[in-house]
């Protein structure tokens, strides 16, 4: 038998390398092949989210539409749809949220709230828990087809709301009118997390959501609302819709930017 040959491997030092201060990934590219130099040049730096507590706080300080009654309902519901209906773009988002009361007895109540927010000036407070049914004009304006609800589980909401009100179309909502700008964020921005509001506004929009449980798990089916209850309700539906438009926004700005690339 042969002796066994010997030779020496070659060290690849600093192959890859880890700076934790900066969080950026860096790899030497001294002993790589042309196409993966190329392809570390386009390596995206791994940001550090945010410390939520030393952001400031984000409060919506637009008009508040803030209607309990059913007629007021429908016909602030009709007037929204006729100024869609005249919009020029083919999709109009709207931050949308619920609340309800909950207890650690009974668990969760019937919604009371519908937050609609149409525009980053306007807020509508829709106060449904006493009503029997939900207005035609309100669930026209859900489902409307130029319509796209949009907020961190917003398929959620859709569902709660379809319980508490069987003529509702769940359904054809979650199917045809909903954006989850929890996975919007993750395909445009390429993370892997499961988002709260909270959590996505600090990492997006670097702003603090207040989620005070005194506001929070308050009795909203009370008639009236505080001043602090209605802001903190349109304050939600209000940071939905600027996710949306700033995630929109960015989707854009690479698309645009890899068009170039491409030319």
């Amino acid at each position: 038998m042969s002796p066994p040959v010997s030779f020496k491997v070659p060290q690849l030092k600093d192959e890859i390398k880890i700076d934790s201060k900066s969080e950026v990934i860096r790899r030497s590219s001294r002993l790589l092949p042309d196409h993966l130099k190329e392809k570390l040049k386009e390596e995206k730096i791994i940001e550090k989210d945010p410390d939520i507590s030393q952001l400031n706080e984000i409060i919506f300080d637009g008009k508040i539409y803030y209607t309990t009654d059913f007629e007021g309902c429908a016909s602030l519901c009709d007037q929204i749809i006729s100024r869609i209906n005249k919009h020029p773009d083919s999709i109009v988002p709207i931050g949308f949220d619920l609340e309800w009361p909950f207890s650690f007895q009974t668990g969760s109540g019937k919604t009371a709230l519908a937050q609609v927010c149409v525009s980053k000036n306007t807020c509508h407070l829709f106060h449904i828990y006493k009503f029997e049914k939900l207005p035609l004009a309100f669930i026209l304006l859900l489902s409307h087809p130029k319509v796209k609800l949009v907020g961190i589980n917003i398929k959620n909401d859709v569902w709660k709301l379809s319980r508490d009100f069987k003529e509702f179309p769940g359904q054809k909502v979650v199917d045809n009118n909903c954006i989850d700008c929890g996975p919007f964020a993750n395909q445009v921005y390429k993370r892997s997390c499961r988002w709260s509001l909270a959590n996505l506004t600090a990492y997006i929009l670097k702003k603090r959501i207040s989620k005070d449980d005194k506001v929070r798990k308050s009795k909203w089916h009370i008639l009236p609302l505080s001043e602090e209850q209605k802001t903190y309700a349109a304050t939600d539906a209000y940071v939905s819709l600027i996710l949306y438009l700033t995630i929109q926004q960015k989707q854009k700005e690479i698309e645009e930017k890899d068009k170039q690339e491409d030319n």
